[in-house]
Protein backbone atom coordinates (compact mmCIF):
# COMPACT_ATOMS: atom_id res chain seq x y z
CA UNK A 1 0.00 0.00 0.00
CA UNK A 2 1.22 3.50 -0.80
CA UNK A 3 0.62 6.42 1.56
CA UNK A 4 1.12 9.97 0.26
CA UNK A 5 1.30 13.04 2.47
CA UNK A 6 0.47 16.55 1.30
CA UNK A 7 1.20 20.12 2.44
CA UNK A 8 2.55 20.43 5.98
CA UNK A 9 2.10 16.71 6.70
CA UNK A 10 5.30 16.28 4.67
CA UNK A 11 7.25 18.35 7.22
CA UNK A 12 9.60 16.72 9.71
CA UNK A 13 7.18 17.54 12.53
CA UNK A 14 4.74 15.07 10.98
CA UNK A 15 5.68 12.41 8.39
CA UNK A 16 8.93 13.92 7.19
CA UNK A 17 8.39 12.51 3.69
CA UNK A 18 6.12 12.75 0.66
CA UNK A 19 5.39 9.04 0.38
CA UNK A 20 5.83 5.74 2.18
CA UNK A 21 4.87 2.16 1.51
CA UNK A 22 3.54 -0.22 4.12
CA UNK A 23 1.84 -3.59 4.21
CA UNK A 24 -1.89 -2.92 4.18
CA UNK A 25 -3.66 -3.37 7.51
CA UNK A 26 -7.29 -4.46 7.48
CA UNK A 27 -8.83 -1.02 8.02
CA UNK A 28 -8.08 2.69 7.99
CA UNK A 29 -8.35 2.67 11.80
CA UNK A 30 -5.52 0.12 11.99
CA UNK A 31 -3.43 2.22 9.61
CA UNK A 32 -4.14 5.29 11.74
CA UNK A 33 -3.00 3.48 14.87
CA UNK A 34 0.22 2.41 13.14
CA UNK A 35 0.96 5.86 11.74
CA UNK A 36 0.19 7.60 15.04
CA UNK A 37 2.52 5.24 16.91
CA UNK A 38 5.26 5.81 14.33
CA UNK A 39 4.86 9.53 13.65
CA UNK A 40 4.09 10.70 17.17
CA UNK A 41 1.58 12.71 19.17
CA UNK A 42 1.45 15.77 16.92
CA UNK A 43 0.27 13.64 13.99
CA UNK A 44 -2.01 11.60 16.26
CA UNK A 45 -3.65 14.81 17.49
CA UNK A 46 -4.71 15.64 13.96
CA UNK A 47 -5.51 12.13 12.76
CA UNK A 48 -8.15 11.34 15.40
CA UNK A 49 -10.69 13.20 17.51
CA UNK A 50 -9.77 13.29 21.21
CA UNK A 51 -11.77 10.10 21.91
CA UNK A 52 -10.42 8.37 18.74
CA UNK A 53 -13.96 7.70 17.52
CA UNK A 54 -13.53 9.58 14.21
CA UNK A 55 -11.04 11.37 12.02
CA UNK A 56 -9.92 14.74 13.34
CA UNK A 57 -11.37 17.95 11.98
CA UNK A 58 -8.04 19.01 10.43
CA UNK A 59 -7.44 15.97 8.21
CA UNK A 60 -8.79 14.63 4.93
CA UNK A 61 -8.02 11.06 3.93
CA UNK A 62 -8.72 9.58 0.53
CA UNK A 63 -8.46 5.94 -0.46
CA UNK A 64 -8.07 5.43 -4.19
CA UNK A 65 -9.33 8.94 -4.85
CA UNK A 66 -12.44 8.75 -2.66
CA UNK A 67 -12.88 10.55 0.64
CA UNK A 68 -13.27 8.12 3.49
CA UNK A 69 -16.37 9.98 4.72
CA UNK A 70 -18.10 8.56 1.64
CA UNK A 71 -16.72 5.07 2.20
CA UNK A 72 -16.81 3.48 5.65
CA UNK A 73 -14.90 6.11 7.63
CA UNK A 74 -12.34 4.56 9.96
CA UNK A 75 -13.74 1.13 9.11
CA UNK A 76 -12.82 1.52 5.43
CA UNK A 77 -11.12 -1.72 4.37
CA UNK A 78 -7.63 -1.46 2.87
CA UNK A 79 -5.79 -3.64 0.33
CA UNK A 80 -2.17 -3.94 -0.78
CA UNK A 81 -2.93 -2.14 -4.06
CA UNK A 82 -4.55 0.91 -2.38
CA UNK A 83 -3.33 4.49 -2.54
CA UNK A 84 -4.01 6.41 0.68
CA UNK A 85 -3.67 10.19 0.44
CA UNK A 86 -3.48 12.33 3.57
CA UNK A 87 -4.24 16.06 3.32
CA UNK A 88 -4.67 18.80 5.91
CA UNK A 89 -7.82 20.86 5.73
CA UNK A 90 -6.90 24.24 4.28
CA UNK A 91 -8.82 27.45 3.81
CA UNK A 92 -8.31 30.28 1.45
CA UNK A 93 -9.86 32.14 -1.33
Amino acid sequence: MTIRFFAYYRDSEYAGCKEMTRPAPHTLRELGDQLCAELGPKFAGEFYTSDKSALGEKIIIMVNGRRTEFLQGLDTPLAESDLVQIFPVVAGG
